[in-house]
């Protein structure tokens, strides 16, 4: 027998056999209802006619399955990071009668699900995630772009992962008692009939990447009397829009941008020229506070000021004590400096709101030291409740793996819904 032949049969029958066939893919519409459709493009390693797609809910649970032939593919030649990545449809179905939440084919592969008449409403970070994906050879950042050159748009129609600075959060809140609980990407932020009717909004991750549409819409609800609660760092801090099909993300950040209207320029939100501060929002913007584990001289946490807070029940903290908590950047309000030991205080008067308490802070470093704080809010005696932890990694796994955090976190959203007081006795 030829022992080359021989050779070949014996790897091929002891070689590995490959468990996982799909490589990647992505879905037509990252935002659907029930009943919608929805055609989902897969990149997988072989043919095979006959196989069994699995739809997984973060909890790990198969939810639904579907046959389908799946096959290698081929992505286009042209700029896949702006165009997509022009797969063939692998399935086209009706969106099943799905409770609202994040949804992965194979459980690699995510869309949202929205719910009708939700109480809690939760933005699943698309356009951030979308920033930073680097699938087809660039994102909005040179660092992992090709040729170390960023794009001004990106797609999409393309590989995108789950939100890093959320995952964990999104597959711990899924198991939580809560309900009637409602997930809208960052584009339905642009559509205020999605949450307006909602008692509770939360800002989960890194939720950088905002329209003004969206930003607009977020203020609306709060000035309507409605509670929000931002468990998000270096919020809106870039403006951007869509292309016309909504499949686009645009941002040309510190490029020319084509657009002739000046509000509508994509660049940092904090800038003059677009005349809508951060702060008026939020309370807190990332020139204030900076990055939370590079230069700063901080201690990787929030030091306690207000130990009375009710977002603190039941931990037995002291004043001057610091929560554990790693962060990547912070948001910071503005301060006119400290009012004894560890009792910064807000300047309120630029601010300009109806009340505002720091619960703890960090310091922080971007090209001068920051102050991060986490900060709750009302900017008018009719507006509502906006709670801000002002950190990208409330959300992440750093801050999941809290039991503090989590403990609180739970705390912050049943005030909220409950519409009772979040504000230190010595505020009030």
């Amino acid at each position: 027998m030829n022992f080359n032949l021989l050779f070949l049969l014996i790897s091929f029958w002891s070689a590995p056999k490959r468990e996982n066939l799909i490589s990647d893919g992505y879905v037509n519409h990252l935002s659907v209802k029930p009943g919608d459709s929805l055609t989902v493009y897969i990149n997988s390693f072989e043919r095979k006619e006959t196989y069994t797609l699995k739809l997984y809910n973060l909890k790990g649970d198969v939810v639904t399955k579907f046959l389908t032939t799946i096959f290698p593919q081929e992505r286009t030649k042209e700029e896949p990071w702006k165009n997509g990545f022009g797969y063939k449809p692998t399935l086209k179905i009706k969106v099943p009668d799905l409770k609202s939440g994040v949804y992965l084919w194979d459980d690699q592969i995510p869309f949202v699900v929205r719910a009708r008449k939700p109480k809690i409403v939760i933005v699943y970070s698309s356009n951030t995630e979308n920033a930073y994906c680097n699938a087809g050879g660039k994102s909005l950042y040179a660092y992992n772009s090709s040729d170390k050159i960023s794009a001004a748009t990106v797609s999409f129609q393309r590989p995108i992962p789950l939100p890093k600075h959320s995952e964990a959060f999104l597959k711990w809140f899924c198991k939580q008692a809560f309900q009637d609980v409602g997930y809208i990407t960052d584009a339905d932020l642009d559509n205020y009939s999605e949450f307006k009717n909602a008692k509770l909004l939360l800002i989960v991750g890194h939720s950088e990447y905002w329209t003004l549409e969206g930003r607009t819409n977020f203020d609306r609800y709060v000035n309507e009397g409605n509670n929000a609660l931002i468990l998000s760092g270096n919020t809106m801090w870039w403006q951007v829009r869509y292309n016309q099909k909504s499949d686009q993300l645009i941002c040309y950040k510190s490029l020319p941008d084509p657009e002739p209207s000046a509000c509508l320029k994509t660049i940092n939100w904090d800038s003059p020229t677009l005349s809508y501060p951060i702060i008026n929002s939020i309370g807190a913007d990332f020139p204030r506070g900076g990055f939370g584990q590079k230069t700063d001289k901080g201690w990787d946490g929030y030091k306690i000021v207000n130990p009375q807070s009710p977002l603190l029940k039941g931990l037995k903290l002291k004043k001057g004590d610091i929560i554990s908590l790693s962060s990547d950047e912070y948001d910071g309000t503005p301060v006119t400096g400290f009012a004894g030991k560890h009792t910064p205080t807000v300047d309120n008067k630029l601010l300009g709101f109806e009340k505002i308490e720091i619960v703890g802070y960090d310091t922080a470093f971007r090209t001068t030291d920051g102050l991060a704080t986490w900060i709750v809010f009302q900017r008018s005696r009719k507006s509502g409740i906006v709670i801000n932890t002002a950190t990208t990694d409330w959300c992440s796994q750093r801050g999941m793996n809290s039991s503090e955090i989590k403990k609180i976190t739970l705390t912050m959203i049943q005030l909220l819904l409950k519409k009772e007081n979040v504000f230190s006795p010595s505020s009030i």
